[in-house]
């Protein structure tokens, strides 16, 4: 009777560890799904930014030829 009543409380422990464990296990698969996407998300961004930056550095070179045709243009 006092064996049954402690293999009923183990049993019933190990039941609820694999249910924390199946939770923690569906989280952690998650949250790696969300860093794939949020890496991806990165990348892209990153890539965005060096798109951006060349078409600045492209337009100042623009501004500063203008500019330089202006000065010649005034006599500068």
């Amino acid at each position: 009777m006092y064996d049954d009543k402690i293999i009923n409380t183990m049993t019933d422990k190990v039941k609820e560890l694999l249910a924390k464990y199946n939770e923690v296990c569906e989280q952690n698969e998650n949250l790696r799904n969300e860093l794939v996407s949020v890496k991806a998300q990165n990348e892209a961004k990153s890539n965005q930014i060096m798109r951006l930056e060349e078409e600045l550095k492209n337009k100042n070179m623009e501004s500063e030829d203008i500019v330089k045709q202006i000065e010649a243009v005034l006599g500068k």
